[in-house]
């Protein structure tokens, strides 16, 4: 097991690979599945082909595929290899010539993984946070500048009129106590939003705190759907970070004391017990009295007739007190009512013998429905529960998801070791059944909050939309819309995915959720780092053909195209124009500033087309942000990783246990000596990065001898490791990278015999 060695505590399972997976998919181990990837074939797009075989052309709503060759004309190294490399004589660094790495990365050509073109109080003491401040409303007022009113991109005015709210959570601090709240939401179009409802607070299992909700605060849509609002059902200063997506608001309170899931949807003018028939599936996750060793999940499918009846419903499911076995219940003449604003309630009675401390769901709870019918939402209103249910699948769709969701997890890790209580807002990009990359903003029970990024094999929906693991099951939605998720075994969960909606603009446009890691793709969501290299997707970027920065420092304009970055830090705004690598009509590779904030607040992004000035699109500051480059590109399949000859780590040349390897990759952060973004990495000294990086091979920790930028090279950091006693050999096998403040499981190293 991984332990980050950080100047805060961190626990110990961050790094450990097979618990992020065994929670994220519910797969026992993350060798598992490694293995079932390596040796599937995946489709990226419309071509079939080996991962080895395939470039992903990645843009922000999906992947095509595309020859790699095709790649070599804007490799970042391919035009640094006539540059001068003074440094011949440099001492080996751990046995390595790094001054040669320039001219021998540059033969690599383009394989070596840019993605293709278009491709709460006392928390902020250890670690700063996203914070929700009066800059989020200025930012959020001059999103659309420059933006065609035809856009419609996604603002505050997106969210008007009333909305239903269930909200779940847990108080960590200073010992785990539940809580829940529901009602309504009044939003008035411009960040403002009345909300009224019932909240009760456990002080004890079985003792509450009933509190009546009646507040006006504040919240923010920003173009790309991202939403965040005050926490009103949590401590002061206490914010909800998640999206505005498709018939729904999804999101958690990160970087704050408190693990919580909240579901908002539209109140409906028309609705009635009609609203509500054919087949949903249905999931819930119940604190019972407010006791985590009473946790319970279930997961099933209901058919509600129209007319007010649910018949007898067979409820599965399981419990902590259950010794976590699967379980089936039946809930005899259930029944549900709908009034025309959407509201309503919905009834289990008891199972028929079985004990109430046994009984996995029961009594009437308050419901919520969407105008279209395709999602519910609700809990008791004296109860430590939360249930969502999603108009199920009609016929066989092979690939029900595709896109970009925005995510909502809240977890008990009941397992012997567990985690525990967990939660996280972030968002995925379904790019194939057998392939996502997701971001989560993780929240851990009573520690700092983190960006983990992974890549992952998919859901793999069966012909009805239901896929179960070992650890959870997850159900996709009619439309593809939605989907939801429920634990299992002796891992409890509720998780709700919500399709963000269409992104267009016109002229020159920069692609909201288009600001991506260079090197591993990742959803929009991910925060930004100093020195990382980005790209920025969108429409109208450049009006000529690709063109690629030949020498260095990298320039600030090229082509007649510039990238701008500003912030604002105590009502001040800064900006900084941003070193060019590439740039193209639907894309622009950019290395930010090493001078902006790490804090968590926002980072304005803007292009300049030769006079035409695009939108303006926000992302969230970091420390860092790691990401492996690959071969081929794109951020999945084996890193971009070297030898002590230089020669190319792959399934042919593969590694060795007891070799120390180069890995190259981006978004490590701040360097000492300090360098200016574009310029190359000097050799004398080196510039070694100034937080903390511990690398995991095969979920074991490595050494990690060097750590810092790529010497004679812009934009690339270096990672000299040493591969541990203990890794699998003889296949693919994980890499994970730990900082500061986030945690990638994505690229992976083979390992020979």
């Amino acid at each position: 097991m991984l332990v980050s060695q950080q100047s805060y505590p961190i626990k110990e399972w961050i790094g450990d690979g097979a618990q992020r997976i065994r929670r994220l998919r519910g797969r026992n181990a993350l060798l598992e599945h490694v293995r079932r990837m390596s040796c599937q074939t995946l489709r990226f797009g419309p071509t079939a082909g080996s991962v080895s075989g395939t470039a992903i052309y990645q843009t922000p709503e999906g992947v095509d595929s595309m020859p790699s060759g095709s790649l070599d004309s804007e490799c970042p190294f391919c035009n640094l290899k006539k540059s001068p490399v003074t440094s011949s004589g440099l001492v080996g660094l751990h046995g390595f010539g790094l001054a040669k790495v320039g001219s021998l990365l540059g033969g690599l050509g383009g394989r070596l993984g840019l993605p293709a073109v278009n491709s709460c109080p006392g928390y902020d003491a250890i670690m700063a946070s996203r914070r929700f401040c009066s800059s989020a409303l200025l930012v959020s007022a001059i999103l659309l500048r420059g933006v065609p009113l035809a856009a419609q991109l996604p603002s505050n005015a997106t969210l008007q009129g009333t909305y239903y709210f269930r909200y779940l959570g847990v108080n960590s601090s200073p010992a785990d106590k539940a809580r829940s709240a529901l009602g309504t939401l009044s939003f008035d179009g411009n960040g403002k939003v009345q909300v009224t409802g019932q909240q009760i607070n456990n002080i004890s299992p079985g003792s509450e705190q009933p509190v009546n909700v009646s507040t006006t605060i504040s919240y923010s849509v920003l173009s790309s759907g991202i939403f965040s609002m005050a926490n009103p059902f949590a401590t002061a200063g206490t914010t909800l970070f998640g999206g505005v997506g498709t018939g729904a608001v999804v999101a958690s309170s990160a970087d704050s004391a408190f693990c919580d899931l909240f579901v908002a949807i539209p109140a409906s003018t028309g609705a009635s017990t009609a609203s509500l028939s054919g087949t949903y599936q249905f999931a819930s996750l119940e604190f019972l009295n407010g006791d985590f060793a009473s946790s319970r999940n279930t997961f099933f499918s209901l058919t509600p007739d129209g007319k007010g009846a649910l018949g007898n419903v067979t409820v599965k499911g399981t419990a902590v007190n259950l010794n976590h076995q699967a379980t089936t219940q039946t809930s005899t003449g259930a029944t549900y009512s709908v009034s025309a604003n959407g509201s309503g309630t919905i009834t289990f009675p008891a199972p028929s013998g079985v004990a109430t401390a046994n009984q996995l769901l029961t009594g009437t709870k308050t419901l919520y429905v969407s105008a279209d019918g395709n999602l519910i939402v609700g809990g008791s209103a004296t109860g430590y529960d939360m249930f969502l249910g999603i108009k199920a699948l009609s016929g066989s769709n092979p690939t029900p998801l595709s896109g970009i969701y925005f995510t909502g997890i809240l977890e008990n890790d009941a397992a012997t070791n567990g985690v525990g209580v967990y939660a996280s807002d972030g968002s995925a990009n379904e790019v194939s059944n057998t392939l996502e990359l997701a971001h989560e903003r993780a929240n851990n029970d009573g520690f700092p909050g983190y960006d983990l990024t992974y890549s992952d094999g998919g859901f793999g929906f069966k012909a009805d939309g239901t896929v179960s693991f070992s650890k959870s099951q997850y159900a996709a939605g009619a439309g593809g819309n939605l989907a939801i998720g429920s634990g299992n075994s002796d891992n409890y969960q509720l998780a709700l995915y919500v399709k963000g909606t269409p992104l267009n603009g016109t002229g020159v446009f920069l692609n909201p959720r288009g600001v991506v890691n260079a090197a591993n793709n990742v959803p929009f969501t991910a925060q930004v780092s100093p020195g990382e290299l980005i790209t920025m997707n969108g429409t109208g970027l450049y009006s000529g053909q690709l063109l690629v920065a030949n020498s260095l420092p990298f320039p600030n304009i090229l082509g007649g195209v510039k990238a701008t970055v500003s912030w604002v830090v105590n009502g001040a705004t800064s900006s900084a124009d941003m070193p060019l690598y590439y740039v193209s009509a639907t894309a622009i590779a950019a290395i930010v500033p090493y001078g902006v904030p790490t804090d968590g607040s926002y980072l304005t992004f803007q292009v300049n087309n030769n006079g035409s000035t695009s939108n303006s699109v926000v992302s969230f500051s970091g420390i860092t942000q790691p990401g492996v480059f690959t071969l081929p590109p794109g951020g999945v399949g084996s890193g971009a990783i070297l030898h002590a000859d230089f020669s190319v780590v792959s399934t042919a040349n593969p590694a060795k246990i007891g070799e120390t390897v180069q890995i190259f990759l981006t978004g490590l952060g701040p360097v000492n000596p300090a360098v200016a973004a574009g310029a190359a990495g000097p050799t004398n000294p080196l510039s070694v990065v100034t937080n903390n990086v511990d690398v995991a091979v095969d979920g074991i920790a490595a050494k990690v001898l060097y750590q810092g930028l790529a010497p004679q090279l812009a934009g690339l950091y270096q990672l000299n490791v040493t591969i541990p006693a203990g890794v699998t050999t003889g296949s693919d096998v994980t890499l994970e990278i730990v900082t500061t403040d986030a945690d990638n499981i994505q690229a992976t190293i083979p390992i020979g015999k």
